[in-house]
Formats: structure tokens, sequence, C-alpha cells
């Protein structure tokens, strides 16, 4: 995919190489991009939330982590369109559309990153997004305003149950290096699963596609 087409024009994607890790992020810069992003969802009417280290640090620290990557913030599914249609006014402030999958949208201004992960409903209390990390849907449907950089964000409403199924108990210390992913039960799992039974893995996957070929989900 090399554009997106919007109810306001069409976006380019200008691509960029994410398989060699990037540098800690620019604090500053990192806080300029997020509050001109903020005024824009505003203005738009598109609402997001913070989700992973961008909401460990706005929570735990009031800033962002030092060590992180990027800024990492969700929209509902449903809502994707809407932000979508809002690109073309980033793109004036002077942010780039870097990658879009349909999945996932990477923004990124002064050589900083933002990620947006699209949450879709998944059976019927979750939510799950494009890296397959599923959680119960009432953290991300029940948001709470959160004064964060001198702006209100959406962020859920039971914020601590949710860090712990993301960071697990010791989401209060700061850990350098430890994503939520490496401690979501299901991606555990899955590297159990492969790393140990690699035949089982096999069937496991192809008895998954089976089951959502059926059920659509």
């Amino acid at each position: 995919m090399n554009e997106i087409k919007t109810r306001n024009g069409i976006v380019k994607i200008i691509s960029k190489d994410f398989s060699e890790p990037t540098n800690f992020l620019n604090i500053d810069v990192a806080k300029k991009n997020l509050l001109d992003l903020k005024d824009v969802m505003d203005d738009t009417g598109v609402k997001f939330g913070l989700i992973y280290g961008t909401l460990l640090g706005a929570y735990r620290e009031n800033n962002f982590i030092k060590h992180d990557y990027d800024t990492d913030l969700f929209v509902l599914e449903e809502a994707k369109q809407d932000l979508l249609d809002s690109l073309p006014k980033l793109i004036n402030i002077g942010f780039e559309v870097c990658r879009y999958d349909g999945l996932l949208l990477t923004l990124i201004r002064n050589d900083e990153y933002i990620d947006f992960y699209f949450f879709r409903k998944h059976f019927y209390f979750f939510r799950k997004n494009s890296v397959g990390l599923s959680t119960k849907s009432k953290y991300l449907e029940n948001t709470v305003d959160f004064y964060f950089l001198g702006k209100s964000f959406q962020i859920p409403k039971n914020i601590e149950p949710f860090l712990i199924e993301l960071y697990g108990i010791s989401w209060n210390i700061p850990i350098e290096d430890d994503p939520s992913m490496n401690h979501h039960w299901y991606i555990k799992l899955k590297r159990l699963i492969k790393n140990k039974i690699s035949f089982l893995y096999s069937i496991l996957r192809f008895i998954k596609k089976k089951i959502l070929k059926i059920t659509k989900i």
C-alpha cells in the first residue's frame, strides 16, 4: 500500500525501514508532536487514548519513559476511518505517514514516531490489535480524562489492573527494555509452544485459521 484514500483526499505513504532498531526518543520532540497531534484530533473529533509505554510513562512518571522508542496511541476499530480522514490536517503541520497496512498506522515528524494501534472486537468481551495482543474490551471502551503535558488525554478507567495485565505486578518499577508483549499470556504461551513443541505450534496455527475463517472473527 503506497497511499490511503480518505474523505479529504489521497494521502501518500512515505515508507521507512523499520528493520533496524531506532534510537531512544527525543522527549522534547515527542511531547511537541503529541500535543500538536492532540490539537488536530480535538478539532476533528477523533477519540484516541494513550497505551503501552506512553500510557505507562504518563501514569507512573507523568512523563515519557526515557528509554522508550516511540509514542503509542490507540483507536477503536470503529473510529479508524475518522482518524484516516484527519491525516491531511496532520500532514499540513509536518507529519508524514510512513507505515499503514490497515492494521497499524505510523506517523513521523522530526525523526520521532507515533504508532496508532487499532483494536477490533475479538470474540465477545475482548479487543485485539495488529500485533496479536488482546485485552478486555472494558479497558479501552471505558476511558476517563487524564491530564498529561497540560492537556486531557483518554486512559482506561481501571488503569492499574490494565497496567498489571500489560506489564505485570511490577509495572510501577522502571525496567529498561521491558515491552508489554513480554508479559502478555498469549505471547508467552505462543513462544513456549513454538520453541519447545514446534509441531504443536503448526497444528494450532492451522486450527486457528480454520476457526477464524468459519467465524469471521
